[in-house]
């Protein structure tokens, strides 16, 4: 679906929806685990629903309503062998892969859309005594035999999933198990990783991020987990009322582990007002200026501070595109044309984003590129646009936010 967003300023509050990264996570500890837990908090996002869809096709018994998943605990699907569609969602292909192979002994794990032309390297799994069959670094991908526990070698210059499935599933083993890693990246989604397990009663130890203690014969403790809220989806609202308005958005947790709880660090940089409280963040519009940031372990921040740089006075720096190539597109290319289009001159150099803040916004049509934040980033621009903004396939932010739209509304002043 095409959308028109038309010229408007930030006014408003909004309670955010529950963060995908932690419900992903809940939701193939709760499996591998066969425990009883109930998750708190809404689950709409489509790749919320597509790990909930492998948990179901895996045997996994549950409840949902609107705003929690009663687990079951056990599984009911006896078979050896088992295949599974992560759709477009790259954490479920990854994170799943693992925690399936420890469950069956035969596993198939396929994609569509964007997620056939990601990279997918799964041949560290031969070290855990499975054999592999994949075309390239491509999905789909075949995963047989027992996993054993040990010690394992990883290379997480690529990025951090499959070592955060790793961990999700080395602590069920019935021996002990040492990860190595080499080069890693985005290291705040392994804390975060480490974090959720720490909540259900996983301990893990590190030195460094570079090689991990996992103790086997683990068991959760936790039968109640509440999902915080999501700082991915925020992020878009907090800068859409940097550059015009103010907004307070309750549901975030200021001492979060989510990596994109950083873009308050970048909106105080550019001098916008930000206000943390425990119940809410709260941020306004001022005179911002151009800025540097580093996103190399948080480049799904990039859309939202390629929107922000857009708006402040000189030229901002980001470093970290070479983390946007394994995107759902290839989401520097997407910023670069896309910005270009309404009046934003982006300039990509070496492992650089140089974007040239503008008064002249115009309005223009533009494409999402089937990338949700994309698509967000583009929407909140029409708040200092001369003009409306038309949006091709806009729907795809279900991918992530499912209510973007509806809460853009309810902040449009």
């Amino acid at each position: 679906m095409d959308r028109i967003i038309n010229p408007f300023s930030y006014k408003g509050t909004v309670a955010i929806n529950s963060s995908k990264s932690f419900f992903q996570r809940a939701l193939a500890i709760s499996l591998i685990s066969e425990s009883k837990v109930q998750l708190v908090g809404n689950s709409n996002e489509n790749d919320i629903l597509t790990a909930l869809k492998i948990c179901e096709k895996a045997g996994l018994q549950f409840k949902k309503t609107k705003n929690s998943i009663k687990i079951d605990g056990k599984l009911t699907n006896s078979k050896k062998s088992i295949s599974v569609n992560s759709l477009e969602s790259g954490f479920c292909a990854r994170v799943f892969s693992v925690v399936l192979s420890y469950l069956y002994n035969d596993v198939t794990i396929n994609g569509i859309g964007s997620a056939k032309f990601r990279s997918f390297n799964f041949s560290f799994l031969s070290q855990l005594g499975l054999k592999v069959n994949a075309k390239g670094l491509s999905l789909p991908v075949n995963i047989k035999g027992k996993m054993q526990s040990g010690e394992i070698k990883i290379d997480a210059s690529d990025g951090s999933q499959l070592l955060s499935g790793l961990l999700i599933t080395l602590p069920f083993l019935s021996g002990d198990s040492i990860i190595h890693v080499k080069d890693l990246v985005s290291s705040p989604y392994v804390e975060m990783t480490i974090g959720i397990l720490k909540d259900f009663g996983i301990d893990i130890t590190n030195e460094s991020y570079k090689r991990f203690y996992v103790r086997g014969n683990q068991k959760i403790k936790s039968s109640k987990y509440f999902i915080e809220g999501d700082w991915s989806g925020a992020a878009f609202h907090l800068v859409g009322a940097a550059i015009s308005g103010e907004v307070k958005i309750h549901g975030l947790n200021p001492n979060s582990l989510q990596a994109d709880k950083a873009i308050l660090k970048a909106l105080v940089q550019c001098g916008a007002i930000v206000i943390v409280n425990e119940d809410f963040i709260e941020v306004k519009h001022f005179k911002l200026n151009s800025f540097l940031f580093d996103a190399t372990d948080c480049p799904d921040l990039f859309p939202a501070l390629a929107s922000l740089a857009s708006c402040c006075d000189g030229i901002s720096i980001i470093t970290g595109t070479s983390r946007l190539i394994n995107k759902e597109s290839n989401r520097a290319r997407s910023i670069k044309l896309e910005f270009s289009k309404i009046g934003v001159k982006v300039v990509l150099k070496g492992n650089h984003m140089y974007i040239h803040g503008s008064k002249k916004i115009k309005g223009a049509n533009t494409k999402s590129h089937n990338d949700h934040r994309i698509a967000m980033a583009l929407s909140i621009m029409a708040t200092v646009s001369k003009g409306s903004i038309k949006i091709n396939n806009s729907d795809v932010v279900a991918k992530s936010y499912s209510n973007f739209y509806k809460d853009l509304e309810i902040l449009s002043a």
